[in-house]
């Protein structure tokens, strides 16, 4: 009996330690809403989790502290510019995927936190590979929230986290990107395992911030009261200068998300 309590403790030992080892893996992203290409500010992003839980940040002053970024960016045909303002914050931008949960929690915004139930996207396998670092990854496509998005992914490390709320795959997601790469992930390292001690956080807020949770339906309803006052301003514009209101640009050619 003795020893059979001995081999359970050894045995839960050793699941409990398989189930916390850890990895972090290194991305850059680009976000070009509107410019069609991968031209807008590129950002240091990191992706570190375990067998239960991920936690994803970029946009984050510490990670960019020696990047000087531009004021404008212009698309090729120098017709769209797009001015950016802060371009890091103290606590970047974040998303937090807890399986057990089924949920992922995320910021948008300065203050604004959303809680949702885990998005379960409609990934289709597509049968090819090609090489991207020491890895062998995996074709996969999917639409999601106003986006076509492809993505590569690699059994390696057979967890469904990838890049920011992209997940859901038989592997881990190491590049991804939609259809003109306005929003594009690309890989830089992975240490699977690893012994860096970056702890996997629920997402971090100033102290000042209450610990309240916004629904999809609030961010849905923020984003189109900001498109409606977009497209209010326009029209004032157009009036004052006496020009022709310019054409209502459709939600994701304004948005990453688009519902």
């Amino acid at each position: 009996m003795k020893k059979q309590i001995i081999l359970l403790t050894l045995l839960l030992s050793f699941l409990n330690t398989y189930s916390q080892k850890k990895g972090i893996v290194y991305y850059g992203q680009i976000e070009s809403t509107r410019l069609k290409a991968p031209l807008g500010p590129d950002f240091n992003a990191f992706l570190i989790f375990n067998n239960n839980e991920s936690y994803y940040v970029t946009a984050k002053d510490s990670l960019d502290i020696e990047t000087e970024f531009k004021q404008r960016y212009s698309s090729e045909d120098g017709m769209t510019v797009r001015s950016f303002s802060v371009m890091t914050t103290k606590y970047g931008k974040q998303v937090y995927n807890n399986r057990k949960k089924d949920t992922i929690y995320w910021n948008q915004w300065v203050d604004f936190y959303v809680a949702e139930k885990t998005p379960k996207i409609e990934w289709k396998l597509i049968k090819e590979t090609k090489k991207i670092g020491d890895f062998t990854a995996n074709k996969a496509t999917c639409s999601f929230r106003g986006r076509d998005y492809t993505a590569w992914y690699i059994l390696d490390v057979p967890l469904p986290y990838g890049p920011w709320k992209l997940q859901g795959l038989p592997g881990l997601i190491i590049e991804a990107y939609d259809t003109h790469k306005e929003m594009y992930f690309y890989f830089k390292s992975l240490e699977y395992p690893t012994k860096n001690k970056t702890k996997i956080t629920q997402i971090q807020r100033p102290k000042d911030h209450l610990e309240t949770w916004k629904t999809l339906d609030d961010f849905k309803k923020r984003l189109n009261k900001i498109y409606d006052r977009m497209r209010a301003s326009s029209i004032t514009i157009a009036q004052r200068q006496e020009t022709d209101v310019p054409e209502q640009k459709i939600k994701s050619e304004v948005f990453i998300e688009s519902f």
